[in-house]
Parts: C-alpha cells; sequence; structure tokens
C-alpha cells in the first residue's frame, strides 16, 4: 500500500539511512522538487494505463505548472500514443531495447523521441533518427568511456546511475 511504501525510510547518496524526509514522494511531492531546483523530471509510465488515468497524471502535473519540466517514458507504445493525443507538444520518449526501420517509421509518425538501450544504439542510428528530428536518449550507461562515445555520436541525453 501506499501507507507501507510511504513508511520505508530511502538511503542518502552516501549510502546513510536515517532522514526522516527521505522517503517516496507523491507523483506532485516529486514535480515540486523539480520545479524547486529546476530539474526535468523523468516520469515513466511502467505498464499500460488507461487514457483516463493518464488524464489524471497530466491533471496533477498542471496543479504544480510544471507538464514543461517533464518527460514522459514508456515502454508501452499505446501510453505514448495516448499521451500524444493528449499533449501534442509533451516530450514523450518511447522505451526500446533494439533498432530498426519499422520503429524509426513509427517514431516518425507518432513524433516521438526515443529512450533506447545504449547498446543498440550506433553513430548511424543516431544519426539516421537525428536526420528525422527524434531526439535520442541512451539507458542505462554507468560507464564513463561508453557515455563519451555515446556522447562523440550526439545523443541528446544518457540515462545513468553514476555518471554526474
Amino acid at each position: 500500500t501506499f501507507d507501507t511504501l510511504r513508511a520505508l525510510l530511502l538511503c542518502d547518496k552516501d549510502g546513510a539511512k536515517g532522514r526522516t524526509d527521505l522517503r517516496i514522494p507523491t507523483l506532485a511531492e516529486y514535480v515540486r522538487i523539480c520545479k524547486k531546483y529546476g530539474k526535468v523530471g523523468v516520469l515513466e509510465l511502467k505498464n499500460r494505463f488507461d487514457p483516463g488515468d493518464i488524464e489524471k497524471i497530466i491533471a496533477i502535473i498542471n496543479e504544480e505548472d510544471y507538464l514543461d519540466g517533464i518527460i514522459f517514458i514508456s515502454f508501452s507504445l499505446e501510453n505514448m500514443i495516448d499521451l500524444r493525443a493528449m499533449l501534442p507538444r509533451q516530450a514523450c520518449q518511447y522505451l526500446t531495447t533494439e533498432y530498426s526501420a519499422e520503429l524509426l517509421e513509427t517514431l516518425c509518425k507518432y513524433h516521438l523521441d526515443v529512450d533506447m538501450h545504449y547498446h543498440a544504439l550506433t553513430e548511424e542510428n543516431v544519426r539516421e533518427m537525428h536526420e528525422h528530428g527524434i531526439r535520442v536518449n541512451a539507458w542505462t550507461c554507468d560507464k564513463p568511456e561508453e557515455a563519451l562515445e555515446l556522447v562523440k555520436w550526439g545523443v541528446d541525453y544518457i540515462t545513468s546511475n553514476i555518471l554526474e
């Protein structure tokens, strides 16, 4: 339940526990934190969502007046299509593990960016997606030398657990 999850104390960046403010935030709290510190919030829709539930999520973010500061990501193409219909200019990244001509066609058709596992990216496919106006996020790259290669290729974002 939410109350059970909310009661858990999270570890600080250095691994220490004990600070009572380190708890799983609500969506509104997460958005407020991102807004306060001028950070881009990344919100993953983990499963297939009912469009009405997506509308509720959008309403919560709108209440915080920070929709422009949020990027939605999902492995569910249907979620991304629904979001695109509701918010034609919203940052939406379709999560995937492989590149193909069909993927490129789908991204272009729905005006989606991509969030692709970094091992599936090549300098060629990054260039091809950029030629079609698609922004590329590489996930989850934790090795500095591999991240530098991705930067050389021109990826727009790198998702990492440890790189700073």
